[in-house]
């Protein structure tokens, strides 16, 4: 389907990023899910890199700044989504 505005062709996204979310044609969630896997493995090794050298109080900070708000925001829309499977825990 071709759309046009102003005689000016709308090209189709395959995924478009709406108020911190990635959100795809079919909505399932994949690329956000994605992102958050490398965000989260990125934090992972920044909290193992300090570890030696911080408190459990700051690592803590570091934590919930990093990555527990990046995981909050948005999971009622993306948290049933079958890519979710990554996020658990072993």
């Amino acid at each position: 389907m071709k759309i046009a505005f102003n005689n000016k062709l709308i090209l189709n996204a395959l995924s478009a990023k709406f108020l911190g979310l990635t959100v795809d044609g079919t909505l399932s969630w994949r690329m956000h899910i994605d992102h958050l896997t490398t965000k989260l493995g990125s934090t992972c090794y920044v909290i193992r890199s300090i570890k030696p050298l911080k408190s459990h109080k700051t690592l803590q900070v570091i934590y919930h700044s990093l990555s527990h708000t990046g995981m909050s925001y948005g999971k009622i829309f993306w948290g049933n989504s079958y890519h979710s499977i990554q996020f658990e825990c072993k």
